[in-house]
């Protein structure tokens, strides 16, 4: 059975992973007149780039940074 849960897993993965590439693509096409956000395109690529194993980023200390000073 994990076997399975494994298989479904890694699945999930290679269509996130399909259809990020696949609006990247959509997003290059359609230059200025795509709807993606700069944001949106960077979790894209993160996703495209990294897969599932994203770096975690922690943006606690810059807030915290920003207040000390």
């Amino acid at each position: 059975m994990p076997n399975k849960e494994l298989n479904m897993e890694l699945t999930m993965i290679n269509n996130a992973i399909s259809q990020a590439k696949h609006k990247l693509a959509r997003h290059r096409e359609l230059g200025n007149q795509s709807q993606l956000s700069i944001v949106e395109v960077a979790r894209l690529m993160d996703l495209v780039t990294f897969g599932p194993n994203l770096p975690q980023v922690n943006t606690m200390s810059v807030f915290f940074n920003y207040h000390a000073n």
